[in-house]
């Protein structure tokens, strides 16, 4: 797990060496970076974990060379930082802050590297505004202090631009092998990765150089570097009936055709959540830049690969909102090659030659920096948007319960959904494990992987629900489990709530007797 978690450290050092950057980044630069990650390792040590981070969480304390519903990046992520730091917020949070740190390093880079034929002055200024611009999105302050598969993701994400891009710089062929390895790491975090291949083929074929190389052994070098990498997911999923590769692309691909009509509603919730992620001034760069591409493409030739490289990903995605619901950051790596884009085209001239440019730089900086204030807010919600506070407080309630019931010993405890159980998995004193819907024969993500030790057979289970009163499908389910069901307790933890409701709710079932195969 360190070897993937190390590749960055490495690779940046390695490329330093390679590239005489002279200083290797500019004054001004470093300091923003700099200054960018002190702030978000101050942040973290305040900042709630929320439910997917605990869940991931879990992953870590269970490495394995894939899960039910990722490949392994996140885990060695957030074990690397627990190792370090321990099981805590900060642990969970620390190489997310790293992976961001990173990515800033090599957008830099690229910009710098794209400009080599400019004056370095120039190419500095240009690398300085592609880091500028990146910060004003949310989505990467968001992936920073939460981590997500997307942290590490989009750090491979711009390794592969970075090496493709040196390949056409430089014609050295190598660097097709270094973008295939990046492209392995990427596809470990996540299988949106491969989304890169068909715009990098795209790329390769539109010069005659690309051409040329596509002939010679390295572009299929890379791929099979790449495929080494991935090699220990696929090995994971062959061992487990293939479970990963068939909740990520069988069962998502029936939800997707199984809805044959158009849902524009899907759609417009998606450009609303992308406008939320990219800022309004990110959304405005981003359609000019694209308008561009469309309008004058054969006067951007220098901007083609970074149009190519998330073209696939954001334009099929937008065509699935149609008729599905698209999550909001499923799009978010294919900006990178955006951002690239917006200033190896505009320049630094965007900025002084547009008025509203700097309007839009502090605006987006004013709701990114409200942002981080609410989510320091224990409770407050806007539209519901609230899964991470309170945990601890209720976790102490619920084991209360327990121990009333006969503790540990006597008694389990489950939850309704994965992440409730890992919240209570992890503010638990002793965390202490805990079960989802796995007990009553329900799909529930990785633990219905890990599985349900022998020692739980005769004993009984407390049930953490949200629901006042379970439905009767489910009170069914557990009676097939269980020999009685019965509410024993209730608790709410105060929210800070703008038209919602002002309490998150829990329900404590106990269910006697656990019977694992059923009645």
């Amino acid at each position: 797990m360190a070897h993937f978690s190390n590749f960055p450290v490495h690779l940046m050092a390695t490329v330093t060496s390679r590239f005489s950057f002279d200083s290797g980044i500019s004054t001004q630069a470093f300091r923003i970076i700099a200054c960018l990650t002190l702030i978000r390792l101050v942040y973290i040590a305040f900042a709630p974990v929320t439910g997917q981070e605990v869940y991931y969480w879990l992953y870590a304390k269970n490495p394995a060379l894939a899960y039910v519903d990722h490949p392994p990046m996140i885990a060695y992520s957030i074990y690397l930082g627990t190792l370090i730091f321990g099981d805590n917020g900060f642990g969970i949070k620390f190489m997310g802050v790293v992976a961001s740190s990173l990515t800033n390093l090599f957008i830099y880079w690229t910009v710098v590297r794209a400009g080599a034929d400019s004056p370095s002055d120039s190419a500095e200024k240009s690398g300085v505004l592609a880091v500028v611009i990146y910060n004003l999105t949310l989505f990467a302050h968001a992936f920073a202090i939460i981590q997500q598969p997307d942290n590490p993701l989009l750090l491979f994400w711009i390794l592969v631009l970075f090496f493709i891009q040196e390949f056409q710089l430089t014609g050295k062929a190598r660097n097709l092998i270094y973008a295939g390895i990046s492209l392995g790491l990427a596809m470990l975090c996540k299988y949106t990765a491969v989304a890169l291949l068909p715009g990098i083929a795209v790329a390769l074929l539109l010069t005659p150089d690309g051409r040329k190389c596509l002939l010679t052994p390295y572009p299929w070098l890379a791929m099979l570097a790449a495929c080494l990498v991935f090699s220990p997911v696929v090995y994971w999923n062959w061992t487990h009936d293939w479970a990963s590769f068939q909740m990520q692309f069988s069962s998502r691909g029936q939800e997707i055709t199984s809805q044959r009509s158009i849902q524009l509603k899907y759609f417009f919730q998606l450009l609303g959540t992308q406008l939320a992620m990219l800022m309004p001034l990110g959304f405005v760069l981003l359609a000019r830049f694209y308008f561009r591409m469309v309008t004058k493409w054969r006067e951007s030739a220098k901007a083609h690969f970074y149009f190519l490289s998330g073209v696939f990903l954001i334009v099929g995605f937008l065509l699935i909102s149609f008729t599905s619901k698209v999550k909001v950051h499923w799009l978010l790596p294919g900006y990178l090659g955006v951002i690239l884009g917006i200033v190896v085209v505009f320049g630094p001239s965007i900025v002084s030659g547009s008025p509203w440019f700097k309007r839009g730089a502090w605006f987006s900086a004013a709701l990114i920096g409200l942002c981080h204030l609410l989510f320091l807010i224990p409770g407050f919600q806007i539209f519901q948007v609230n899964s991470w506070s309170g945990w601890d407080k209720l976790t102490d309630q619920v084991v209360h319960i327990q121990e009333q019931y006969g503790g540990q010993e006597k008694v389990f405890i489950f939850a309704e959904s994965h992440k409730t159980a890992a919240y209570l998995t992890f503010y638990s004193e002793d965390h202490q494990r805990t079960y989802a819907k796995n007990i009553f024969g329900e799909f529930a993500k990785q633990f219905t992987a890990w599985g349900i030790p022998e020692n739980l057979n005769g004993k009984n289970g407390l049930f953490v629900s949200r629901r006042a009163e379970l439905p009767e499908w489910e009170t069914s389910r557990i009676g097939q489990y269980f020999d009685n069901v019965s509410r024993v307790g209730v608790f709410s933890y105060p929210l800070i709530s703008v038209g919602n409701k002002p309490s998150r709710d829990l329900y404590v079932y106990l269910a006697t007797n656990y019977q694992p195969k059923g009645s």
